[in-house]
This record gives C-alpha cells, sequence and structure tokens, in this order.
C-alpha cells in the first residue's frame, strides 16, 4: 500500500485541465476562469460624490462649526447621471447627490447633515479637507489593471465585478463529465421495493452525485450492476465518453469483487490500488486514454472520504482551481481520542468552531466505515497519523474543513 501523499501525487501529476468554453455571464456562476480580465476602464471613470451632501471648495470651510458656520453660496445641482452644467468658485457651493459627478472647482464634498439650506445659500457647520467624501478616477483601479486572475472561482461577487465592466462572455474552464456506477448484487435503488432481508438501499451514488455537483462537475447516473462480468463490462466500455468514470464496490479482495479484475481486462492503466488510510483503503485509481477511473469501496464512509481526499482534487484540478488540494489546519482537541489499530492514517469525522481565539476539535463517536450519521453535525476531517493511538484533550491536531 502506498501513503496517501503519494497516492495524491500520483492522482495530481496524471491530472490536467481540460479544454475551455464561453459562457453568457448569467452561466458562469461556479465556473472557473480560463483566462485573466483585464480592466478596460477606469473606476471610477470619473470624480464622483461618495454621499449626498454639497460640493464645495475645501479652503472655504475653513473655520466652520455649529457656533460658527460659513455661508456659501449655492449655484446648481448635481443629480447622479448628469454631467454637472455649473463649476465651483470661492465662496461658492453645488448640490451633489451620491454618485454624481464632482463639479470643476470643487476637492470636497460636505455632507449634509452638516449643512442646511437657506435663502440661496448653505450653511456649513463643519469643516471638510481637500478630497473630503471624493471618490476619485481610477482609485478602485485603472484601465488595463488585471482584476480576475486565471484560475478564480466566479462567485456571486466577481460575477457583478465582470458585470460592472460590461463582460458579456467570459472564458472559463469545461465542466468535468463524470459517469457513476454503482455495483454490488445487494443494492436496491430509490423507490424499488426491498424484497430480501440481504439487500440494502443505494446511498454511494446519489451522494457521489451531490459531491460531483458542488464540485462544479457534471454528474451522470449511470444506475446499479449486481456482480454479472458481462453487464459490467458492457458499461466499463463506456469509460472514455467521460472526463472521470467512478465505480463503487468491487474493489477488494473477494472473488466477486469484479471492478478491480475488470478495470485491466478493458484497458484501464491502474497507477496505484489500495491507499495506507483508513477508511478507504482499496481505492483504485487509473486511466483510459485521457479519462480519470476511480474504484472506489462500497462502504458508503469510505466512499465519501475516498470522494473528498483524492477524486475531489482531482475534479477541480480539471477545472483549473489552483487551490485544489486540500488544505490542512491546526486545532485544539477538547477531549481524548483512542484507537487499537495505528497502522493506517485515519481520517475521523469531526467538528471544529471559533471559541473566542481558539479553533477547537471535537470527533464524531462513530467511526465505522458503514456508519453515514457519522457525518451529521460534521465540518470537517480529524487526521490521526499512523503510529497514533491516542490523542490527548488539548492536543494539537491537523483537521481539514469539509
Amino acid at each position: 500500500m502506498i501513503s496517501y501523499q503519494e497516492a495524491l501525487r500520483i492522482l495530481l501529476e496524471n491530472t490536467q485541465p481540460l479544454g475551455t468554453e464561453r459562457v453568457f455571464l448569467k452561466d458562469a456562476v461556479g465556473r472557473v476562469l480560463a483566462s485573466s480580465v483585464v480592466s478596460p476602464e477606469d473606476r471610477p471613470s470619473f470624480d464622483n460624490s461618495a454621499m449626498d451632501g454639497y460640493a464645495v471648495i475645501s479652503e472655504d470651510t475653513e473655520g466652520a462649526s455649529e457656533d460658527s458656520p460659513v455661508l456659501l453660496k449655492l449655484v446648481g445641482e448635481v443629480p447622479a447621471g448628469v454631467w454637472p452644467s455649473c463649476k465651483v468658485e470661492k465662496k461658492t457651493a453645488v448640490k451633489i447627490f451620491t454618485g454624481a459627478p464632482l463639479p470643476e472647482g470643487a476637492d470636497a464634498v460636505v455632507p449634509v447633515e452638516y449643512t442646511q439650506e437657506k435663502d440661496g445659500y448653505v450653511v456649513v457647520k463643519k469643516r471638510v479637507p481637500a478630497g473630503a467624501n471624493v471618490r476619485r478616477k481610477g482609485e478602485e483601479f485603472r484601465r488595463g489593471e488585471i482584476l480576475l486572475e486565471e484560475g478564480t472561482t466566479l462567485r456571486h461577487y466577481e460575477i457583478a465585478l465582470l458585470a460592472s465592466i460590461n463582460v458579456v462572455q467570459v472564458e472559463v474552464y469545461r465542466r468535468p463529465r463524470v459517469g457513476i456506477l454503482s455495483t454490488g448484487d445487494e443494492l436496491v435503488d430509490l423507490g424499488e421495493e426491498i424484497t430480501s432481508p440481504s439487500q440494502i438501499r443505494t446511498s454511494n451514488n446519489y451522494g457521489l452525485l451531490a459531491g460531483v455537483i458542488l464540485a462544479g462537475g457534471e454528474p451522470h447516473l449511470l444506475g446499479i450492476v449486481g456482480d454479472e462480468p458481462v453487464k459490467l463490462g458492457k458499461l466499463m466500455k463506456s469509460i472514455e465518453e467521460y472526463d472521470v468514470f467512478i465505480t463503487t464496490g468491487g474493489v477488494s479482495v473477494g472473488e466477486r469483487d469484479l471492478v478491480k479484475v475488470l478495470v485491466e481486462e478493458y484497458g484501464v492503466d491502474v497507477k496505484f490500488h489500495k491507499v495506507r488510510i483508513k477508511p478507504a483503503k482499496p481505492v483504485l485509481f487509473g486511466l483510459k486514454g485521457k479519462t480519470l477511473f476511480f474504484g472506489l469501496p462500497g462502504n458508503p464512509v469510505s466512499t465519501m472520504i475516498a470522494f473528498d481526499l483524492l477524486v475531489k482534487p482531482a475534479l477541480l484540478k480539471l477545472q483549473g482551481v489552483r487551490n485544489h488540494v486540500p488544505q490542512i489546519q491546526k486545532a485544539t482537541l477538547v477531549r481524548d481520542f483512542s484507537r487499537k489499530d495505528s497502522e493506517r492514517l485515519e481520517f475521523v469525522r469531526a467538528r471544529v468552531w471559533w471559541e473566542g481565539d481558539t479553533f477547537l476539535c471535537d470527533y464524531s463517536p462513530k467511526t465505522q466505515s458503514h456508519m453515514l450519521t457519522s457525518y451529521v453535525g460534521m465540518n470537517a476531517y480529524m487526521i490521526v497519523p499512523e503510529g497514533v493511538n491516542t490523542l490527548r484533550e488539548g492536543d494539537r491536531v491537523d483537521v481539514i474543513l469539509l
């Protein structure tokens, strides 16, 4: 068996970003930029007011206060969206609204709450320095400046920014097409009747579907196939129709674990089989042409862990995401943890939270690989190193956020 870090290295060395496509901005949410975006303009494109008030020459407000206000002649008004036809000269002011262009001659804006209009004049009750409440041309960004770099995931913030500079279409990496196939005679699909006590309801394929969607991929459920070589083989022939092909079950050491046998028969170049982790030890990874093939264990928690730690990083890299490797953080354990077998790196479902300035970690009492309820209320994996049987309250532990 190889280590998790070695498995991740092999996997990512064999994973390259997919091709690109142009999509309309409204369809780009969650997609990853395939080329950097350069600003076509200054922002703001002109000096403008940061608030409602009066555009003035700052020197004219010297000494202004509640007890000793300054009187300035009102010579015009500039609403937002209208270019000013008036200008500010000594001892004058122009009424201005938020976002409106600053009129010629003005170098500051007095907020409306420090003023009062009276008989064609404005009474200024507070001094303002030069530049006060003025948004300067180009202070946010300049024409030709890189606004968003290649590899940026487009959230609603970035979408708003792109819309503000009139980006109608954007070049993004293609979403990976992911085939998902569950195997096992014991599985029964949603809505089907369980007719034998030995049958169990499928969950892996639906969990993987959700995981693929959340990771930005395009899932294709291929159903459930029993432990039948002919039927399984027919579906294995379709591997190269997808960017990623995932099977669950059939990768262990039993006589009816057919996936591990059929992958090589159907031309999958196996890069590794079995990783020194707990759960998910039997995970298999290989290539069929350019398609990434994952044979995941059948136990539900093993499937989810293998997806989070291996499949998801590959999906992210295929889409050009820069930070695709699971990020490890430190947290303080709040109670003792112990285990009997310390031969493998273990990923324990856990909950982390901030308490004051301390990042704390507690773990699920359920650790077995068939217990999906071990994820309920959990938001992280606590990593227990090889050779370690016991972790103590107060120890600093490694965690990966889910």
